[in-house]
């Protein structure tokens, strides 16, 4: 059984997927103006942010080892 925040945690991380391939992208683009440069990095931070989270939580779950 999923829980509502495996769903969740899955859709951050897609997103976050989605995001780092367009910093990639914008990283790649010479052309990139500064305005798309800050767009990409505020929206690759947020989704850093969210991943941290989920590991913070997923920590959380385990089981330290004895």
């Amino acid at each position: 059984m999923r829980l509502l925040a495996d769903d969740i945690e899955a859709a951050q991380l897609d997103s976050g997927e989605q995001v780092l391939m367009g910093a990639r992208a914008l990283l790649d683009d010479p052309k990139a103006g500064e305005r798309a440069v800050r767009f990409g990095l505020t929206r690759a931070a947020e989704s850093l942010a969210d991943v941290l989270r989920i590991a913070v939580s997923r920590g959380g779950r385990i089981p330290a080892e004895r």
